[in-house]
């Protein structure tokens, strides 16, 4: 059963229209056939216009004709070369829908300032030979680089792209562009504009080991990274913000997680990262999904960061690349890119960036320091060695900026294909093999009758934390006990009573407990969760219809499966015994005004799972359910959720029922 949301049935066949109606080719690859084309044979000679009974009237016309036609071949000429220019890569840059060219039409094209340029190439200069005398000099710096940082080539004989470090640059010049137009929008933007800058979000996804366990998170690499790169960044003729989010959450799987990433890492991330690779074995089918749906983000397709050097998961990135769907991901290790000789010299004798090696960040005792998790030192390396390969794509966008005085209209090129092509997001087919989770389309999207791939809309609500939006709050009705106290107050048993409580896990309770005794480390994350037991009644939610597509305007009444097909609702990953609450079996559901049977509710297998333990089920929406209005009187129309502690084993002691994500 195909189980993602529904799309509007069209009038006429949806592969028919979608070739139809294909994005045009990226202004950068031209292809050959088409530009010299075949020579014909044999050529029909023209009539001389300029025969005795032309008058002067049509020798204007004639003439006006053949500028336009001399014009419209210069034109085409600026585009092949545009398409051919060594600097601009390949790669689609998608950009709000106000931005145009027309934005920038009366911007004078000028060089930047070459002192400027040679500013900012100091400071990179400066921060290279910093690496290079933190990690024992140039040689053994760049030798440690090689082991700890992966990049990506596409390996495709037909390939016309720049190369990997060539698409990061335009990354930056497209933050830059994309600010000059929306401040050229209008009096009111620009005036909103003026004090500020263009900006570059780096996003950081993953659990502990990107959280930075055992040290504060400020130690963490993604911080690293930023107190790196900033300032170098915000030189002319650049004026780069960097926003860095560390939005890791400790102990938790790749899903659900994946299907919930702008919740997390927000809509305007251009840089996403992966870090599951401790709870997912040597597996690639939780990556290859997560990068799916990393592709479905709004500045599509995201400069992608694995943290991670298992050879089953860079080999499945460097499909990807051949592909053409990631231009530039970089996977990035850490201890192992060390050279073991000089972790055993004096500490004296070791270079600076490998002293106190063994040295936590946090004070001794603090939570978090066990032996998988990265210690304050390698957490810099690791900072340094992704900062190095930024440098490299600042460098380069740097010559662009310096050689070419109109750079910014090959990147506007770009950004309106993408534009274009941004509601036909066509996907590889997927590599690893997912039916047995029993929620592939979920995962992977779906495969048309044409033999294309597409990624489902997706809808998430969840109460972990950080959220950026969407909290889980959002959608429920009613079923609900207010409770103003602390999240890591012990909740009384009379709570539960009659209203399902957000609250925490034991676990996750005393672990902040304990971090708390040493400040709190700065940490931001927590699984909060709403939990209920039996005499907790009827939790009802409702989700509104957010797909963009349906059978005209929803509205109450109508069958809820021409809108949705299914729900998906996990759990907080949390191991409580054999007597905990069990998805599955312990709750009932109502979807639509109608009772879902238990064969309508499944398991999803394998990739949302945790220590071996599956934290997902998925609902099918019943034939008879119906759209429903929000609450008595509400305009908006969407699914009715009910949902149920029908076990009456079921106890808070043993592990009550909880609820963290609902997707659909």
């Amino acid at each position: 059963m195909d189980i993602h949301r529904r799309a509007r049935p069209s009038n006429a066949d949806a592969d028919a229209e979608s070739t139809k109606n294909a994005a045009p080719s990226p202004p950068s690859r031209v292809s050959k056939r088409m530009i010299h084309g075949p020579t014909s044979k044999s050529r029909t000679m023209t009539q001389n216009p300029y025969h005795a009974a032309s008058t002067m009237t049509d020798v204007i016309l004639f003439r006006a004709m053949q500028a336009v036609l001399v014009l419209a071949s210069i034109w085409f000429l600026y585009l092949i070369v545009v398409a051919n220019t060594p600097w601009l890569d390949t790669t689609p840059i998608s950009t709000d829908s106000h931005v145009s060219s027309s934005l920038l039409r009366g911007r004078v094209a000028t060089k930047a300032d070459p002192k400027d340029i040679s500013a900012a190439r100091d400071k990179i200069s400066q921060l290279r030979k910093e690496f290079y005398g933190r990690y024992g000099g140039e040689k053994a710096a760049t030798e440690m680089l090689e082991r700890g940082l992966r990049t990506f080539e596409n390996q495709e004989d037909n390939f016309e792209g720049g190369g990997s470090v060539r698409s990061t640059a335009n990354r930056f010049l497209s933050a830059i562009v994309r600010h000059e137009a929306s401040s050229a929008s209008g009096a009111a933007a620009a005036a909103a504009a003026s004090s500020q800058q263009p900006e570059f979000v780096m996003a950081f996804a993953g659990y502990s080991v990107t959280v930075g366990r055992g040290n504060h998170l400020e130690q963490s690499y993604p911080f690293v990274l930023e107190k790196i790169l900033a300032p170098v960044l915000q030189l002319p003729p650049l004026g780069i913000k960097l926003k860095v989010r560390n939005s890791a959450i400790g102990g938790i799987p790749s899903f659900p997680y994946g299907w919930c990433l702008s919740n997390f890492l927000g809509e305007d991330a251009d840089l996403v990262s992966w870090d599951y690779g401790m709870n997912e074995g040597n597996g690639a089918s939780g990556l290859e999904s997560y990068v799916r749906h990393s592709l479905m983000m709004p500045k599509s397709p995201p400069l992608f960061v694995l943290l991670d050097m298992k050879r089953g998961r860079l080999d499945l990135l460097q499909k990807y690349v051949n592909s053409g769907a990631l231009p530039d991901p970089v996977a990035l290790g850490g201890r192992d890119a060390v050279d073991k000789k000089l972790l055993q010299l004096p500490e004296g004798d070791r270079p600076f960036g490998l002293q106190k090696w063994d040295e936590w960040g946090a004070p001794n005792g603090a939570p978090g320091q066990s032996s998988w998790h990265p210690k304050k030192m390698e957490h810099e390396l690791m900072g340094w060695m992704m900062a190095m390969r930024m440098l490299d794509a600042l460098d380069v966008a740097l010559d662009v900026m310096d050689q070419d005085a109109d750079w910014r209209n090959p990147i506007l090129a770009q950004e309106q294909w993408a534009r274009a092509g941004s509601a036909q997001v066509v996907l590889p087919p997927p590599v690893t093999d997912i039916h047995k989770t029993g929620a592939a389309s979920l995962l992977v999207g779906s495969e048309s009758e044409s033999g294309q791939w597409r990624m489902n809309h997706i809808s998430c609500r969840t109460s972990f934390l950080p959220n950026i939006s969407g909290d889980l709050n959002s959608i429920v009705q009613s079923g609900v006990t207010k409770d103003d106290e602390d999240m890591l107050q012990t909740r009384d048993d009379s709570l539960f009573n009659g209203g399902w409580v957000m609250d925490v896990g034991k676990v996750e309770r005393d672990t902040k407990l304990k971090v708390l005794k040493y400040g709190g480390l700065g940490y931001i994350d927590m699984k909060t969760a709403l939990y209920g037991i039996p005499s907790s009644g009827t939790l009802k939610i409702w989700l509104p219809y957010e797909s963009g597509s349906g059978i005209g305007s929803i509205k109450p009444g109508d069958d809820a499966t021409k809108y949705f097909d299914a729900v998906v609702l996990c759990e907080v990953n949390e191991k409580r015994g054999n007597d905990e609450c069990k998805m599955s079996t312990d709750l009932t559901f109502s979807l639509g005004g109608v009772m879902v049977s238990k064969s309508g509710v499944s398991q999803v297998k394998g990739v949302a799972s945790y220590l071996k333990k599956d934290i997902c089920i998925l609902l099918e929406i019943p034939k008879e359910a119906k759209i429903s209005p929000k609450g008595l009187g509400g305009t908006d129309s969407g699914l009715a959720v009910e949902v149920v502690v029908s076990g009456t084993g079921v106890t808070r002691e043993n592990g009550a029922c909880s609820i963290s994500h609902v997707i659909w």
